[in-house]
């Protein structure tokens, strides 16, 4: 096709920017035509260098507008473009968030633990935790409580657990007598220790005049110093940096609210793509959406539907939806599912991975909402490489391939089957000097199994199943 007949400027495909060298045999094309003079005869004459100086400032302005065309679009936008871009779609990039973990302060009833008050791991280096709001210690709010005689012991002691009454002549017989399943109620020592068995629950304990508490231990909600998923084991954060009058103990309990960095430009397109259904009418799309975009800790969300008048293969009752959700607020999580649900339909969980919330209707009724967890499904990929004979791969090459499928395994929501086939364009672009992969899986539910064989090419994952692996799982191995 003759340059002339050429379209340039925003065209039906798109832009279609001049480039350096269209401009500058244009410029000497006029100007030898008006001029009558060859003005390309000379590529060192002062003339040539002129154009040559003018046609590169002109190409960098087609270049520009073609930079301001891209800059409206989701998927080719980037930095502050791409978050105006997609504000048009209600959408905002994901800001850095601190990972939250559910604290155990014991100390005396009453004690108030003001905002900013810091905790630690006792870990070396250490991990520095905080409370954003004002908490107060109380038997009102109670995991666990030790109760103790404070006045005339030959009356009756009487303790209300969550509106339950319990009444008794001794502690002793007090421990005996409170029979909720939910509490584990012993007697040593002349006290009486109370304890829940939800590790993160918050109940009301209310005493007879006789009685009295030696310490009580309220959850309170404690975020990391620093932003990201800082992953933190039970039990280790241990440490009152700055110790509060009243506190005697903390330790970390239960599952913690995973944060995150600020999304990149790559996360923030993808979960463009999930979120933006948050306004959409079909309901399983709306619940997803909603989850993703409003609950702080969520790695993957999997939404199912039994819109028929029969019990589906998997258990579900007529007209349910089944959500499961990995990581994130249970409560929060309810909340999204209650807001987004349309009225008539059942929410479903299983007994083994369910969780049921209560929450109040418009009129104050109680409304059960229930969602899944997904069950773990263990990876094991033994990846054998050719190396190039033209190009040296990098000396760590093993190990940048494991970052790669980590990464890559990290994206593979709940219920979503492994596909290693869909890592191989990623590994070819990342890492030079290798010119095959063989990629062979081995699956199971326990974590601590050792495979021998790996035969699988690929893996069905159920939909109540999320595959994660590790690093310690994947095994790199030079072919031949």
């Amino acid at each position: 096709m003759e340059l002339a007949n050429i379209k340039y400027g925003l065209t039906p495909n798109g832009p279609n920017p001049k480039r350096l060298d269209v401009i500058l045999d244009e410029m000497h094309s006029k100007l030898t035509e008006q001029t009558g003079v060859n003005t390309r005869q000379n590529p060192e004459s002062l003339l040539n260098h002129l154009l040559t100086n003018f046609a590169d400032a002109i190409a960098e302005l087609w270049e520009y507008g073609t930079d301001v065309y891209n800059s409206q679009y989701p998927m080719s936008a980037e930095g502050s473009s791409l978050d105006n871009a997609l504000q048009f779609g209600g959408i905002t990039r994901g800001m850095p968030e601190k990972s939250y973990y559910s604290i155990l302060c014991t100390g005396v009833d009453g004690t108030t633990i003001p905002a900013g008050t810091i905790i630690a791991t006792g870990t070396n280096p250490s991990v520095e935790l905080s409370n954003s709001a004002d908490t107060l210690i109380t038997r009102s709010a109670f995991n666990k409580a030790i109760v103790v005689a404070s006045g005339n012991s030959d009356t009756v002691f009487s303790i209300v657990i969550n509106g339950d009454m319990y009444t008794s002549k001794s502690l002793t017989e007090l421990a005996d007598a409170i029979t909720d399943e939910n509490f584990i109620a012993t007697f040593n020592n002349d006290r009486l220790y109370i304890s829940a068995k939800d590790d993160t629950s918050s109940n009301v304990l209310i005493l007879s005049e006789n009685l009295t508490t030696e310490t009580v231990s309220t959850i309170v909600s404690f975020g990391t110093e620093e932003y990201g998923d800082i992953l933190i084991p039970n039990g280790v954060i241990t440490k009152i940096v700055k110790s509060v009058a009243g506190l005697q103990e903390v330790t970390n309990v239960g599952s913690y609210i995973a944060g995150r960095l600020e999304e990149t430009d790559v996360e923030f397109r993808k979960s463009y793509v999930d979120k933006i259904f948050n306004r959409s009418s079909a309901m399983l799309e709306s619940v997803r959406s909603a989850i993703l975009e409003n609950v702080q800790g969520v790695r993957s969300v999997a939404a199912y539907e039994n819109d028929t008048n029969e019990y589906d293969s998997m258990g579900r009752p007529p007209h349910s939806i089944e959500i499961v959700v990995d990581g994130g607020d249970r409560n929060e999580i309810a909340q999204r599912i209650f807001e987004k649900k349309c009225g008539g339909i059942s929410t479903y969980c299983t007994e083994e991975n369910g969780e049921e919330v209560v929450l109040k209707g418009v009129y104050g009724e109680d409304i059960t909402i229930r969602f899944n967890r997904p069950s773990e499904l263990y990876i094991w990929f033994q990846i054998g490489v050719t190396l190039s004979s033209t190009t040296v791969p990098p000396i760590n090459y093993s190990d940048l391939i494991k970052e790669v499928v980590v990464e890559c395994m990290q994206g593979v929501g709940a219920g979503e089957n492994v596909l290693p086939q869909k890592f191989i364009e990623r590994l070819t672009n990342e890492i030079p000097g290798i010119d095959y992969y063989d990629i062979r899986l081995f699956a199971s539910t326990n974590q601590q199994e050792s495979p021998t064989e790996f035969t699988e090419r690929s893996v069905m994952v159920k939909p109540r199943e999320r595959a994660v692996t590790s690093e310690s799982r994947i095994g790199v191995t030079i072919d031949g």
